[in-house]
């Protein structure tokens, strides 16, 4: 996406605000317009009211001056006002279209993305962007309204005059144009190493433990300084760009200062102009070059805001973002599950299951068992829609579930994840998730039933205490179970179960499980366990192996008849085994 798209793209934006900057527009006329009150006053003494010596018109010169500055200042306020406001709005309209955006994306999407980078276009390129649209109301259109009025005002004062103070203008637009075109690729490597950078101190402060537990420390400040240096080295080139383009830009300014007092005296002493005359040119030259030197510093931030605009762009423009009404109504659901022939890889090359058929009958409990990536976590990926299979077909209740809408099919399902996500807020707040509009004993009871009553209870503020980012202030088993309660609470009608109880002690264990027995009475689940204490008790246990089905039966059936789950069994299952 080139420059010219982002602009018109951010135009249309703006167009949602319109009223705003209509009116910090008209605010910021008005104040240039009370500019050109001074010079003239200025002229009125050095002309007439000194000449003249007509001390009556001082006091209403002055007055009339004053008058003038306080206009401005009152309308200064305003303008602050509105741009403060307009800046809060813009902001919170293009970050609530970012997010929105990225939490509709599909999980492929993330899989391919780096988290630091995204959290960068986040809280760095949305502000950036918002920028642009402010500073080019706020400064640039302003400046060129005062570069514009100010020419006007001088042109019908003398247009002579005015024409040979203009002469470098031209220089200048050319060079700020030129300007532009060479540092916008710069800007754009600048912001992509930018992202880089947070990537990369996101795995920092993600991978903290691991750091320090292989004291690799020096290696990972090793591999953070590589890519910083990238980043200096390009802000470095656009800086040595800017050394020259400042300089040069100020030097074309100063030669119309020069003309004008060369020019302007020349013509004094010619009898051309008068002294009030070459005085009032003297102030206005000043309200004339200002803004050109403002729009100097808004052609550089424009650049670099353009382009954090495009990587904003590039997320709000991605494709095949999840629409979670598309399709059928779920309906009531009986829980009947069935994968048939189903083959899926996180690379299309790579299959990660292969042909894969398991039925689940409403309201079993099916055991799903196998080594470390054979493939069962991805059953549940495919089973919830995070992915959809490469071919064969999943059915719910005999419907195929990619023509089922996503939101229905998900609120069908009670799912608990393996690494047991809290998000950093309250442990109500986590709750709450499973059912918004639970009450204070619904939350208790999915508590209990989950074992974890007893240690919200001690906690400082009971429900209204604060877990920690990602739950950090809690033990793995705490947070598993607090992961429990939410599905509990949400009462869905199929469970998924991901090593639900990988991190619990076996007294807490115990206690689930039967929690577990009463709710899947009259429901359909599907559990990845270890433990055995969890696979006995299955209606019918699916054994995986490099991404295939290899056997499934009852525990006593396949203990007898498939040797590799023996095998799972003596190795990885408690005593029971």
């Amino acid at each position: 996406m080139s420059q010219k798209p982002v602009a018109h793209r951010l135009l249309a934006f703006l167009g949602g605000h319109w009223r705003m900057a209509v009116l910090q527009l008209c605010l910021a006329v008005a104040g240039t317009l009370l500019m050109f009150v001074f010079p003239g006053v200025t002229r009125w003494f050095i002309d007439e009211i000194i000449p003249q010596k007509r001390a009556d018109l001082i006091a209403k010169a002055a007055g009339l001056a004053l008058l003038a500055f306080t206009g401005r200042e009152v309308l200064f306020y305003f303008r602050t006002r509105v741009n403060a406001a307009f800046e809060q709005r813009m902001t919170f309209d293009l970050r609530g279209r970012l997010h929105r955006k990225i939490a509709q994306m599909p999980a492929r999407w993330f899989d391919r993305q780096s988290t630091g980078d995204v959290l960068a276009r986040m809280a760095d390129d949305v502000p950036a962007t918002q920028r642009i649209i402010l500073e080019g109301i706020e400064q640039g259109v302003t400046a060129l309204l005062q570069i514009l009025i100010t020419a006007g005002f001088m042109l019908m004062a003398n247009a002579s005059f005015t024409l040979i103070l203009l002469a470098p203008v031209p220089l200048l637009a050319a060079g700020g144009w030129i300007y532009a075109r060479l540092l916008a690729p710069r800007a754009k490597q600048a912001r992509e190493a930018g992202g880089a950078l947070s990537a990369m101190l996101f795995d920092t402060i993600a991978g903290i433990r691991q750091i320090k537990s292989f004291t690799s420390e020096e290696v990972q400040q090793e591999r953070f300084n590589a890519v910083s240096r990238h980043l200096q080295a390009i802000h470095q080139r656009m800086m040595a760009a800017a050394a020259i383009y400042g300089p040069l830009m100020t030097l074309l300014g100063n030669v119309g200062l020069v003309l004008l007092l060369a020019v302007g005296s020349w013509w004094t002493i010619d009898g051309r102009m008068t002294l009030g005359e070459l005085t009032q040119f003297l102030l206005l030259i000043g309200f004339l070059y200002e803004p050109i030197t403002r729009l100097h510093g808004v052609n550089q931030n424009m650049v670099n805001g353009l382009a954090a605009a495009r990587r904003v762009f590039e997320v709000l423009d991605e494709a095949g973002a999840e629409d979670l009404t598309a399709g059928s109504p779920v309906g009531e659901v009986q829980g009947r599950i069935e994968f048939r022939k189903v083959t899926f890889g996180y690379k299309e090359e790579r299959p990660v299951i292969e042909g894969i058929d398991v039925t689940v009958e409403p309201r079993q409990t099916v055991a799903i068992v196998g080594a470390t990536g054979s493939g069962k976590s991805t059953l549940f990926q495919l089973l919830t829609r995070f992915y959809d299979p490469q071919s064969g077909n999943i059915f719910l209740d005999g419907n195929d579930i990619s023509k089922l809408s996503k939101e229905g099919l998900r609120d069908a399902i009670g799912y608990v994840t393996q690494d047991s996500f809290l998000f950093a807020t309250t442990v109500r707040e986590n709750l709450l998730l499973g059912k918004a509009d639970a009450t204070e004993d619904e939350l208790w009871q999915a508590l209990k039933l989950a074992c974890a009553d007893e240690f919200v209870s001690r906690m400082e503020k009971g429900l209204d205490s604060d877990v920690g980012e990602r739950g950090m202030k809690l033990s793995g088993g705490e947070r598993q179970r607090l992961s429990m309660a939410r599905v509990f609470l949400k009462n869905a009608p199929i469970l998924l179960l991901d090593e639900a109880t990988s991190s619990v002690d076996n007294k807490s264990e115990h206690l689930i499980q039967q929690a577990l027995r009463s709710l899947r009475q009259n429901r359909t689940s599907l559990v990845i366990a270890h433990r055995l204490s969890t696979i006995v008790e299955a209606d019918r246990i699916y054994v995986m192996r490099l991404g295939r089905v290899l056997a499934h039966g009852t525990h006593s059936e396949l203990i007898l008849s498939c040797p590799y789950y023996a095998e799972l069994a003596a190795l990885a299952f408690d005593a029971k085994a």
